[in-house]
C-alpha cells in the first residue's frame, strides 16, 4: 500500500531542486540552500525527513527517485535492507544480553 505524498513548502522545494539537478547532491549543499540541519533531511524514528518520501541516499549524497538509475535503485535498496536486518539482530542481542544481565526479568516476561 502507498502513503500518499503530503509534501510541505520546504520538502517541496527540496524535491523540485534534487529533481531539477538530475543527479547527487551532497546534504551540505541542500542544507545551505534551504537553511535547514542535516539530520532534518532524514527520518528520525517515526517522523520522515525532508526528503523521505522523494530521494534515495547515499555516499553521494541525495537523489530524486525520478531520476535515479536502476542501479541506484537497487543499491539503496540493499543498503536498506541490509540496514534494517541489522538492527533487528542487535535488538534480539541486547534482549538476550539484558536477561543474562537481569535475571529477575526472565521471570517477569513469561
Amino acid at each position: 500500500m502507498n502513503t500518499p505524498l503530503r509534501l510541505d513548502a520546504e520538502a517541496s522545494a527540496i524535491s523540485a531542486f534534487l529533481l531539477a539537478r538530475d543527479g547527487w547532491v551532497q546534504a551540505k549543499d541542500i542544507c545551505q540552500r534551504f537553511g535547514v540541519e542535516a539530520r532534518a533531511l532524514r527520518a528520525t524514528n517515526t517522523v520522515p525527513g525532508l526528503c523521505s518520501q522523494f530521494a534515495i541516499s547515499g555516499p553521494k549524497g541525495f537523489r530524486h527517485i525520478a531520476a535515479c538509475t536502476e542501479d541506484e535503485w537497487r543499491q539503496f535498496e540493499a543498503r536498506m535492507k541490509a540496514h534494517g536486518i541489522a538492527e533487528l539482530v542487535r535488538v534480539k542481542d541486547l534482549r538476550a544480553r539484558r536477561l543474562q544481565a537481569i535475571p529477575q526479568l526472565e521471570m517477569n516476561l513469561l
